[in-house]
């Protein structure tokens, strides 16, 4: 079924709306890459994961939670 051309017309995102979509697209690419749990809520939060990827768009370098994952479960298993 074809839509009407007024639909086609207001069917479209204002661009803030796509900023939005744009920065929990990279939020979650961030997430991914280093471990991160995602969570969409945290978008604009300073106390989560989030703050992260800001220090690392500013040139820090980010925490790394994989690697802290497998150095934790190498020392487990040296301890038992």
């Amino acid at each position: 079924m074809a839509q009407p051309a007024w639909l086609k017309k207001y069917l479209h995102f204002k661009p803030e709306v796509n900023n939005i979509f744009d920065g929990l697209e990279e939020y979650r690419e961030f997430c991914v890459q280093f471990g991160h749990v995602f969570n969409e809520a945290d978008l604009g939060n300073e106390y989560s994961p989030y703050a992260e990827m800001m220090r690392t768009k500013r040139g820090k370098y980010p925490r790394d939670n994989w690697g802290w994952l497998i150095k934790n479960t190498r020392m487990e298993s040296r301890n038992a």
